[in-house]
């Protein structure tokens, strides 16, 4: 069997060679050694003889050969399932009971032993566990499950923990194989207990970071709901990116790559069903199947059924027209929302390469959104209590399709090209009646928005690796049409509605280059650079209307340095970000929200853009970034008073240039059976706006404590908890708030059980405030945040993978 090894640090004098697995059968190193002590030194550790070797710069690869046509596999493993790190592993004679070869367990538990033997003996032993005996026959692999022997020394007791978590250059990796996490029902529920991820209001952020762009394998993931469908089992390792390079989109602050596990062939599929229950009840249904020949051609299907609903109470204080005017708004709001989701494909993978299509049909049938309030206000004549109701419904639908293809070239499959395509066609569309009744006054407002929208986006890269150097140039190009008609009336002929039909068309390109160059074995350099041109046409009521219509050229530019040594991780990095308005922002039409409260689009909106410095440092379990933002032409919610029909209106604008500083922090800890994971983080800024002009300068910090606890049984136990200071994120003003959450999981075989219980103790508010204009608006939520759910998975062999990355997430988030 020939096998090629990439040696990275070896003790040539001694002749002892340490090999750090990144598989079960390949090595990684750091240090360049003796090319001719090579051969005896690899013979004694490993049983290969070398036939061949080249030397690449500080690294030897040597392609080698086994003697033996056996070897045996295996896996050592606690009585939890955890991997048992560089166990001992003796080969020993069935016979005699003497020495035939030996090795030791990789980070994985796993082991890879030449031997020529039919029959053997096998020992495993390890500091901590009972010496354990395994007969084995060839052809047979040999999972070993060691028995803890804890040794107390005086009053210490010595045990050993997996680290599941490492530094990288981007951010943070954690391996799930065996790791507790991947006992949970689903891939958010795990995400959301690893470091630096935020999961307080039941998504998946990172913290400091926001909302990331997801990936599955080198699929961009359009839906959160395909993650939850998703099983930890058979997740390999999550990735988590603070420091997204050139070759991602302009608009992503953080990425998230979810590796699956390697595909076996035949039938593999996951079905959960999920319930939960809060002030209403919800419930859900997934199912995903799969199927791949021995020849690599795939088929996939799914599906997910979810009818979800939520109630909430909420008060709205305004207070307005130099706080002469106040309006206070009590309701009780309740929406009940019927979707579901299809998804078909096929692929194709031979050798290193890849093929696919894949089509998904969403719809959401019908979704109701109810209010009623009662409001007191002394805006018009004079003080008058109105009672409100409201009844709005909507509906929708999309149609996306994506191809994709992948090849790899090259002598040393060095080059990877790859390319995505996208169509995505969808409509929706609501109505909304509202009815205003007070002791001398009658109101009745109607309105009605159509939506429907088309894109088309391609996309394609090269990566290529040259000894130290990876580099990555690609292009992509996307075209949107977004065409929204709107209607409405009001029962005293307000001149707020007059029917419009708004046309919004995009031509985005970009291109990029990104190139990582490894100086040495600590040090490496990241630099990247994109250009965007986005072409944009608005037309109204079929007139183009030149002040909107404009066409934007960006250059982005990013550049880092990073050091690793022996857990050890240091870097400095600047990169630029912009943000485009949602297609919604951009149109001139009026929305009633209250009885003095009114909101509009900005047409006028421009992209915002950030210049971003981020220090980071870790080691071991401790990570901590520091960043400074400029922030140009940020996007954030306003208010401002409108005399002539005595409201206020909401608009979204470009606020001025203004500074943001941020440090964010985790710390991981192993105490026994316990595994808390402590992490925050503090910002502040220096925005001024308005008129009068205000300052918006609040510290706000957040809080997080994560911990899980290894019960008997192969029980885990999670118990969670947020603090939210109070603060100014842009021109909002949070008061802050508290939460708990706690989570149960229970596997046997195939099943997996979970018990979540969010906000138990239900001390959720969501308070924030904008103040803006001289205009006072808080709004204080209660409700949708104290529930429980049960979750049953049943999954068996590992989900398939689809490896198109879509080709313009950006545009899809927009629409």
């Amino acid at each position: 069997m020939s096998k090629a090894l990439k040696i990275i640090e070896a003790n040539t004098s001694k002749y002892k060679i340490n090999f750090i697995y990144n598989e079960l059968e390949d090595f990684t190193v750091t240090t360049s050694i003796d090319k001719k002590t090579v051969p005896d030194a690899v013979r004694d550790v490993i049983g290969f003889y070398p036939i061949r070797m080249t030397v690449d710069g500080d690294n030897i690869f040597v392609e080698c050969v086994q003697k033996e046509n056996t070897k045996l596999i295996g896996e050592v493993v606690d009585k939890r399932g955890q991997p048992i790190v560089y166990a001992n592993i003796s080969l020993l004679s069935a016979r005699d009971s003497t020495f035939i070869n030996g090795g030791v367990s990789n980070l994985a538990g796993k082991f890879v032993i030449p031997c020529s033997a039919k029959h053997a003996l096998v020992k495993v032993s390890c500091i901590g566990y009972m010496t354990k005996y395994v007969e084995w026959t060839s052809g047979e692999e040999c999972d070993v499950k060691m028995v803890e022997n804890s040794k107390v020394l005086g009053e210490v007791v010595v045990k050993g923990h997996r680290n599941f978590i490492k530094s990288t250059n981007a951010g943070l990796s954690i391996s799930m194989d065996n790791n507790p996490l991947s006992k949970l029902s689903s891939a958010v529920d795990a995400i959301r207990q690893m470091p630096m991820i935020d999961g307080s209001e039941n998504d998946i952020s990172v913290l400091g970071k926001g909302t990331p762009e997801i990936y599955i394998n080198q699929r961009k993931v359009r839906n959160i709901s395909e993650v939850s469908q998703l099983s930890p089992q058979n997740i390999k390792s999550v990735d988590i990116i603070t420091n997204p390079g050139a070759q991602y989109s302009a608009d992503v602050k953080s990425v998230i790559v979810i590796h699956t596990k390697r595909l076996d062939s035949g039938l593999a599929g996951v079905v959960k069903l999920s319930g939960s229950q809060s002030e209403v009840s919800s419930g859900s249904t997934d199912a995903d199947m799969s199927w791949i020949n021995k020849n690599g051609l795939g088929f996939y299907a799914s599906t997910n059924l979810s009818d979800d609903g939520f109630k909430q109470n909420r008060i709205y204080t305004e207070k307005f027209n130099e706080n002469k005017d106040e309006t206070i708004t009590h309701g009780a709001y309740k929406k009940r929302s019927e979707s579901l989701r299809f998804t078909v494909g096929t692929s194709y993978d031979f050798k290193d390469n890849s093929l696919g299509i894949r089509y998904e049909f969403s719809r959401t049938p019908k979704s109701k959104f109810t209010s009623a309030n009662n409001i007191w206000t002394n805006a018009d004549a004079g003080p008058d209590s109105i009672y409100s109701s409201s009844n709005d419904n909507s509906r929708s639908l999309r149609h996306y399709v994506n191809a994709y293809s992948l090849f790899k070239f090259g002598t040393k499959k060095n080059y990877e090209l790859t390319a995505d395509m996208d169509y995505l066609y969808g409509n929706s569309n609501s109505g909304s009646e509202t009815e205003e009744q007070g002791l001398s006054y009658q109101q009745n407002i109607n309105t009605e928005n159509n939506s429907t929208y088309h894109l088309t986006a391609t996309k394609a890269n090269l990566k290529a690796v040259w000894n130290c150097i990876t580099m990555n140039v690609g292009g992509q190009y996307s075209y949107t049409k977004n065409i929204q008609s709107f209607a409405g009336s009001t029962s005293d002929a307000k001149n707020f509605f007059e029917p419009a039909r708004d046309k919004e068309k995009q031509h985005l390109s970009a291109g990029y280059a990104s190139l990582n160059y490894k100086y040495n074995k600590y040090w490496n350099v990241d630099a990247g650079l994109r250009f965007e041109n986005a072409d944009f046409n608005y037309e109204q009521n079929g007139i183009i209307i030149p002040t909107q219509s404009k066409t934007y050229n960006d250059w982005l530019s990013s550049l880092g340095l990073n050091y690793s040594n022996n857990g050890l991780a240091m870097g400095i990095t600047y990169n630029t970000n912009i943000s485009r308005p949602s297609y919604s922002m951009l149109n001139n039409n009026y929305f009633y929200i209250s009885h003095t409260s009114w909101e509009t689009g900005n047409p006028l909106l421009k992209s915002s853009k950030d210049h971003n410095i981020d220090l980071r440092f870790s080691y071991n379990h401790t990570y901590v970034t520091a960043s400074y933002t400029r922030r140009k032409r940020y996007i954030s919610t306003t208010y401002t008073y409108l005399e002539s029909q005595n409201v206020n209106v909401r608009q979204e604008i470009n606020l001025p240039d203004y500074d943001r500083f941020q440090i964010v922090g985790s710390q991981s800890f192993d105490i026994g059976r316990w595994h808390p994971t402590l992490q925050g983080l503090v910002q502040f800024q220096n925005l001024k706006y308005g008129s009068p002009e205000k300052r918006y300068d609040s510290v706000l910090g957040k809080l997080e404590i994560n911990n899980r606890f290894d019960l008997p049984w192969n029980f885990y136990a999670y118990l969670s908890g947020m603090w939210l200071t109070k603060g100014n994120d842009a021109t909002v003003y949070s008061n802050g708030g508290a939460m708990l959450y706690m989570m149960l999981n229970k596997s046997i075989g195939k099943w997996s059980f979970n018990i979540l219980a969010n906000d138990f103790v239900s001390s959720w508010r969501q308070k924030n405030l904008v103040e803006t204009n001289g205009i006072y608006y808080l709004d204080n939520r209660k409700g949708a945040s104290c529930f429980v759910r049960l979750s049953v998975t049943y999954s068996f062999n590992h989900k398939n993978t689809f490896k198109g990355k879509g080709a313009s997430k950006e545009e899809l988030n927009r629409l």
